[in-house]
C-alpha cells in the first residue's frame, strides 16, 4: 500500500469519515434550502458542497483502493494525484465495483495498479468557481462521464469532489434564488410600473386642468382684446371729432380776426362820421336861422357816430375774449388729441399683447392637449404593463 493510501488511514481513523460528514453536510444544507426556500441573495458556493474524499498514488493496487472503498461505503470516488497533491484521475465507486466483481475480476485486477481503472480526464474545477459555469462545464461532459465527480483544487491541490447530487442541489438552488430574483424584479417593476400609472393619472389631470384654465384664459384673452379695439375704436372717433373741434376752431379763430377787422373799419367809420358831423354843426351854426334844422341831423348824426363807436368798442372786446377763449381751447384740443393718441397708442400696444398672450395660450393649450394625449396614452400603456406583470407573477 502507498504512503499517500496510510496517511489517509491514518486521517480517517483519527479525524472520522469526511465523505460521511460532507454526505450530511450536503442533506443538511438541501433540508434547510428547501424549508426556507432558498435565498435569492445568497448564491451556493462549491465550497459549501465539497465533499473530502482519498488522495491515492497512481501505483496504488486495485485491492487497496477496495479494501479502502469497503471501509468507507458512503465515498463517491477516489482520487488519483501526485506527491504535491495534484489531482489528474478519478476512479469511480461504482465503474470500478462493476469491473472487480466480475467472474474473474479478482484474478485479473487485484494486482494492478488503480491507474488502469481511472478517468485520466475528469472535469477540474478551482473551489471558487462560479457555481453556474461550473454545472454548464458538468453538463456538457460526455454522457459516459455524465454522472462522475468533479473534482475541486484548491492553489492546485485536492480540496474534494462534487457529486451529481451535488450539482444539483446547487442548480436548484440557482433556480430558486434566480426564480426569487425575477419574483422579486417583478414585484419592484409591478410597484414602479403602479407609480407610474399613478404618476402618469396625475399628469393628465394637471395637463386637463392646464387645459381647460387655458381655455378660459383663451376667452379671457379674446374678450380683453375685443374691449380694447371697442375702447380704441371710441378713441379714434374721439380723436377724430376732437381734430374736426380744432379745425372748427381755428376758422373760429380767423372768422373773429375778420370781424375784428370789419370793427375796426366801423370804428373808423364812426370817427369820420363824428368828425363830419361836427364839421356840419359848426357850418350849420355859420348858417344861422337857416342851418338850425341841420345841425339838429348833425347832432343826432354825432350821436349815433358815437353809438356806433361805443358798440365797434364793445364788439372788440368780445371778440377778443372769444378769440382768447378759442386759442386755449384749441390748445386744449391739442393737448387732449396728444393725450388720446399717447392713450390709443397705448391701447394699440395693449391690444398687440393681448394678440401675442392668445397665441401663447393657444400654444400652451395645444401642449397641454398633447401631454394629456400622451400621459393618457402611456398611461394605458402602464397599465396593460401592470395586467401583464400581474398575470405572469405569483403576487398578482
Amino acid at each position: 500500500m502507498s504512503t499517500l493510501y496510510a496517511d489517509l488511514q491514518q486521517s480517517i481513523r483519527a479525524n472520522g469519515n469526511p465523505a460521511q460528514e460532507g454526505n450530511a453536510s450536503a442533506q443538511g444544507h438541501t433540508e434547510a434550502s428547501t424549508q426556507g426556500g432558498g435565498d435569492s441573495g445568497d448564491r451556493p458556493t462549491p465550497a459549501e458542497y465539497c465533499r473530502m474524499v482519498p488522495l491515492l498514488d497512481a501505483q496504488t493496487s486495485c485491492r487497496e483502493v477496495l479494501e479502502l472503498i469497503k471501509e468507507q461505503p458512503d465515498l463517491p470516488c477516489v482520487v488519483i494525484g501526485g506527491k504535491e497533491g495534484e489531482p489528474f484521475g478519478l476512479v469511480m465507486r461504482d465503474t470500478f465495483y462493476r469491473k472487480l466483481t466480475g467472474r474473474f475480476g479478482a484474478d485479473l485486477y487485484f494486482g494492478r495498479p488503480v491507474e488502469k481503472f481511472a478517468d485520466m480526464q475528469p472535469l477540474i474545477a478551482d473551489i471558487g468557481a462560479d457555481p453556474g459555469l461550473l454545472i454548464q462545464q458538468a453538463l456538457d461532459r460526455p454522457e459516459s462521464q455524465f454522472y462522475d465527480c468533479v473534482i475541486l483544487t484548491d492553489h492546485g491541490q485536492l480540496a474534494g469532489v462534487l457529486t451529481v447530487l451535488d450539482l444539483m442541489i446547487m442548480s436548484g438552488l440557482l433556480q430558486t434564488g434566480a426564480e426569487q430574483r425575477r419574483r422579486q424584479t417583478v414585484a419592484e417593476s409591478f410597484r414602479h410600473v403602479t407609480g407610474m400609472e399613478e404618476s402618469l393619472q396625475q399628469v393628465a389631470e394637471a395637463a386637463n386642468a392646464t387645459l381647460i384654465e387655458c381655455r378660459q384664459m383663451k376667452e379671457w384673452s379674446l374678450d380683453g382684446r375685443s374691449k380694447l379695439d371697442e375702447v380704441s375704436q371710441s378713441y379714434s372717433n374721439v380723436v377724430e371729432r376732437m381734430n374736426e373741434n380744432q379745425q372748427q376752431v381755428a376758422r373760429l379763430i380767423q372768422d373773429v380776426d375778420t370781424i375784428s377787422a370789419l370793427t375796426r373799419t366801423i370804428s373808423e367809420l364812426a370817427d369820420k362820421s363824428n368828425l363830419l358831423a361836427m364839421n356840419a354843426s359848426i357850418e350849420a351854426a355859420h348858417a344861422g336861422e337857416h342851418g338850425r334844422g341841420f345841425q339838429v341831423v348833425a347832432a343826432e348824426v354825432r350821436s349815433l357816430a358815437g353809438q356806433t363807436r361805443q358798440l365797434a368798442a364793445d364788439i372788440s372786446g368780445l371778440l377778443g375774449s372769444i378769440s382768447r377763449l378759442a386759442k386755449e381751447t384749441g390748445a386744449l384740443t391739442t393737448a387732449g388729441v396728444g393725450e388720446i393718441t399717447a392713450s390709443a397708442e397705448l391701447l394699440d400696444e395693449g391690444s398687440r399683447m393681448f394678440g401675442e398672450l392668445e397665441k401663447a395660450v393657444e400654444h400652451v393649450a395645444g401642449t397641454g392637449e398633447t401631454v394629456n394625449r400622451l400621459a393618457g396614452d402611456t398611461a394605458m400603456r402602464a397599465a396593460v404593463i401592470r395586467q401583464e406583470l400581474e398575470k405572469g407573477s405569483s403576487f398578482a
